[in-house]
């Protein structure tokens, strides 16, 4: 294979490295406050220094230094999260390498726009009144089920303060690769909260106009597709006595678009389309640390593909939980959860029916037990899933975490072992992804079986306060998965012949193992916080092959620094990644690393105003298309530069 690396490209990576490890933050810096509460790694309320479950957060600052509006930016600084541009222009991420569809991300607890179980697509979430963003890797099927193979997000909301709206503006600019028809993107916000006969109600709209980019404005192709996405989000919620109940209705419109290109002898072009409808309707019943009932129904309507073969994709889904809490000498936690949804696709240009009413059925049971003797805890699960398609599964794991406290320090041991489990989902056994102009396909394969793993994790995490102004931290988190019937994606050579394009079938390999560890190290100084996180990953399939498109290395550092005068701060973080193995459909590498650095500032100019400007990959690294185009892999993006200028008035 051909492989384009110099010397040049460590030099410059080590050298930025350390220049970061030489200067300033750290993404949580309320993360060991004893008032800080988790509860992604127990589902119930923990002080985060007592979980027996590794959690790491995002707190509240971070959010609202870096939120642009979706998920998406927000998870791109978190350690050892992989966060990568999907064929449709959208997001997905990896995490300790386990793709999307492994990774479950929850609001509030509850699975958010993935309801067959496929990867949940980050430019879709909005971020609206978040408290703090929890995440756990690794295992986590015991505890959420079949898609938390690899580890959960959990994104916790928090009621907004009584009688008050805020409007958010934003213009940002794709600089030099800015679209000579439509140069500025814009996002509006509107947020408005108020107490009605005795009702709280929160009401949260916001529209997203983000033109796209393109590198040569001389050639047809638009590299970045321009969309426009508007959501709606009303929450209701009500005490009653010993009781609260809340209603939370979303509702997601999408329109994209991209030029491909230019069809031979006409005027016309081909383009890659896509409009997205969803709508989604929770309920919840709930008495304080003891029980809750909630359920969920959501529909999700698309039309997408290129303009000469478009689909139109009706999925559904409906779901009901329940969970009870046993509190004494021991807490017991025990729930259930019933799924069904449902998959219909309709090729347009045909009127072929592709996928009919595709369905898929669960019943789910889950008991845990977590034992505490002051320094030392433990805990112990097991959930069992009917699968109308797969029938029983069952997977248990046990975690155990011990801390003592000597003087200025503090140190955490945990470790955990268990088993997960995954079952096919609806996407992956029948949806068709044509895109036959770029030369690929990729279509379900019905006879896929579950995938099953057993897995060990391990770490320490220290502590360290000499005085009240400094505080240094670090945390080593290490990890291995065996994993049976890991399912992927791989080339057909005889329906690629068949097809004349290059066809892509998911499928079973036999074997699959996944290690690695990460590192994260921090200090903080009165205003000013630094972090650096490596981590290291080793995915082979059981032929000793590497899995597909994670990087073996991943270094994320960043910079804080509070100008308190001002009310200000001022963050520059950098994200490197090494070693990424292409797909078979590649020729060879051109570039397997990429880096990335950007910057934001935020000024509270006022008790009711504030102002940020930022800048996105400052330094344009993305993708050679050039090189693409022939055959060659690339691991930087499809992205570009991006300027950002917001203000925000709350009255």
């Amino acid at each position: 294979m051909l492989i384009n690396k110099s010397d040049i490209h460590h030099r410059s990576i080590s050298s930025l490295l350390l220049l970061t490890l030489l200067s300033p933050a750290t993404l949580a810096g309320t993360a060991d406050d004893p008032e800080t509460i988790v509860v992604t790694g127990t589902r119930s309320p923990k002080a985060l220094y007592a979980s027996p479950v590794n959690v790491e957060i995002i707190e509240q600052a971070t959010i609202e230094r870096l939120s642009r509006g979706t998920l998406r930016q927000l998870l791109e600084v978190m350690p050892g999260v992989v966060v990568t541009r999907s064929r449709k222009d959208g997001y997905n991420i990896q995490l300790q390498g386990f793709s999307a569809d492994r990774v479950l991300v929850l609001m509030d607890g509850q699975p958010l726009i993935s309801p067959t179980g496929s990867a949940v697509d980050l430019d879709q979430i909005s971020v609206n009144n978040i408290k703090q963003i929890e995440i756990v890797r690794g295992a986590a099927s015991v505890l959420y089920g079949s898609s938390a193979m690899g580890g959960v997000i959990n994104i916790i909301t928090e009621a907004p303060k009584k009688g008050t709206v805020r409007v958010t503006l934003e213009a940002n600019s794709y600089a030099n690769n800015a679209r000579d028809d439509d140069n500025w993107g814009q996002l509006y916000r509107l947020q408005a909260t108020e107490t009605l006969f005795d009702w709280q109600t929160s009401l949260n709209v916001q529209y997203i106009d983000d033109p796209g980019f393109d590198y040569d404005p001389d050639t047809v192709l638009q590299n970045g597709a321009s969309n426009d996405k508007t959501f709606l989000h009303l929450d209701l919620s009500r005490d009653f006595s010993q009781l609260r109940f809340s209603s939370k209705s979303r509702w997601f419109s999408e329109n994209k678009y991209k030029v491909l290109s230019s069809v031979p002898g006409q005027s016309s072009v081909l383009s890659y389309q896509s409009e997205v409808e969803q709508w989604q309707q929770d309920m919840r019943l709930a008495a304080t640390n003891d029980w809750h009932i909630s359920a969920r129904a959501l529909g999700h309507n698309e039309t997408s593909g290129n303009s000469n073969g478009l689909r139109d994709t009706q999925i559904a889904m409906q779901e009901l939980e329940l969970q009870k809490v046993w509190m004494g000498d021991l807490e017991w936690i025990a729930g259930m959860t019933l799924h069904q949804d449902q998959l219909d696709q309709v090729n347009l240009a045909s009127q072929i029916v592709e996928v009919d009413d595709a369905s898929r059925q669960s019943a789910e049971g889950f008991v845990q037990v977590n034992a505490s003797w002051q320094s030392f805890q433990m805990l112990l699960g097991s959930r069992v899933q009917y699968d109308s398609d797969f029938n029983w599964h069952q997977a248990w794991r046990g975690s155990v975490s011990y801390r003592i406290e000597s003087g200025d320090h503090s140190w955490q041991w945990r470790a955990g072992a268990g088993q997960s489990y995954r079952v096919p989902n609806l996407k992956e056994r029948y949806y068709i992804f044509d895109h036959s102009n770029l030369g690929y396909m990729i279509i379900g394969n019905n006879e896929l079986v579950p995938e099953t793993a057993n897995n060990v994790s391990g770490g320490v995490k220290w502590l360290y306060r000499p005085n009240t102004d400094w505080q240094f931290s670090s945390d080593l988190n290490l990890h291995y998965t065996d994993a049976d019937d890991f399912i992927i994606t791989t080339a057909d050579a005889v329906l690629s012949q068949q097809a004349g394009v290059d066809v892509f079938v998911y499928s079973n390999v036999e074997q699959a193992v996944i290690q690695g560890f990460d590192v994260a190290l921090s200090a903080e100084h009165n205003v000013t916080k630094w972090q650096v996180n490596y981590s290291f990953l080793d995915a082979k399939d059981g032929n000793g092959q590497r899995l597909a498109e994670r990087p073996r290395h991943l270094v994320k550092a960043s910079v804080t620094y509070q100008h308190l005068p001002w009310d200000a701060d001022i963050q520059f973080y950098v994200v490197a990644s090494d070693e990424e193995s292409p797909d078979s459909s590649y020729a060879g590498i051109y570039r397997d690393h990429a880096i990335t650095a950007n910057v934001q500032f935020k000024h509270q100019y006022s008790d009711h105003l504030s102002w940020q400007v930022g800048i996105e990959n400052i330094f344009d690294q993305h993708q050679n298309t050039a090189k693409t185009q022939q055959g060659l892999f690339d691991a930087r993006g499809i992205v570009s530069r991006q300027i950002v200028l917001s203000t925000q008035y709350q009255f």
